[in-house]
């Protein structure tokens, strides 16, 4: 056995957060955000950036966007989202 570490004589200590505990450095810095988007207007703030900076405001929007539609969408009773596609040719009259 020598030096070796068995996994049975550890205790939690040094493995990490668990799966799906949150980081509380991350929690605390999107608290800061809201507090600070709170103070220099919430919404109407990013109104006003969206129009004198839409680079910026895209991007942001770019990023938060898909996530939340990636939790959010479905189809008919949370079943897989159904489409279908039309290809026409030529006039239909």
């Amino acid at each position: 056995m020598g030096n070796k570490i068995l996994t049975e004589n550890l205790t939690n200590r040094g493995r990490g957060r668990p799966k799906g505990a949150p980081n509380k450095n991350t929690q605390a810095i999107k608290d800061m955000l809201l507090a600070s988007l709170d103070e220099v207007g919430g919404q109407a703030y990013f109104k006003q950036q969206a129009i004198d900076n839409p680079t910026a405001y895209m991007t942001l929007i770019g990023r938060i966007i898909p996530s939340e539609v990636k939790k959010e969408v479905t189809g008919a009773d949370g079943g897989p989202i159904k489409h279908s596609v039309k290809v026409q040719f030529g006039d239909d009259s």
